[in-house]
């Protein structure tokens, strides 16, 4: 099962690549895309911790609404404020879940990860907040 499953979900993320790229959900289309994803080469690496693996994937979902959200704060917000935050990653050993952590940050609008601090175990991150707000006219 071990081998099975990084088997199944590349076949099925190769496959849904082609769908999306096709646009085109017809039985002879999902034939064509199943055999070019079981043709194309696989990379062989170390196995991915599936709970961290699942774990970032769960995160990166959930930043889509959380970037719609930022966003209108920032379009609603009156200033913007410039902060340099640090955060901490999630496996800063394995590519897949790197990515993914940056993928997560990024996809915020106006933040973006300057670099890894702290060994590898931090992200140091470049974020637009949103600014206090002025409550009123002044006198």
């Amino acid at each position: 099962m071990r081998r099975l499953l990084p088997l199944l979900l590349t076949t099925g993320f190769r496959l849904a690549v082609w769908c999306l790229l096709t646009a085109d959900l017809s039985r002879l289309n999902l034939m064509i895309g199943l055999v070019v994803a079981l043709l194309l080469p696989r990379a062989h690496s170390r196995p991915l911790p599936l709970r961290a693996l699942l774990r970032a994937l769960g995160r990166s979902l959930l930043a889509v609404p959380q970037a719609y959200v930022e966003a209108l704060r920032l379009i609603f917000g009156h200033e913007s404020v410039e902060a340099e935050i640090s955060e901490s990653a999630t496996e800063g050993t394995i590519p897949l879940l790197v990515f993914l952590d940056v993928f997560r940050i990024t996809l915020t609008p106006f933040t973006i990860v300057l670099g890894l601090e702290d060994g590898g175990r931090r992200y140091r991150i470049h974020a637009m907040k949103p600014g206090p707000r002025h409550g009123g006219q002044t006198p």
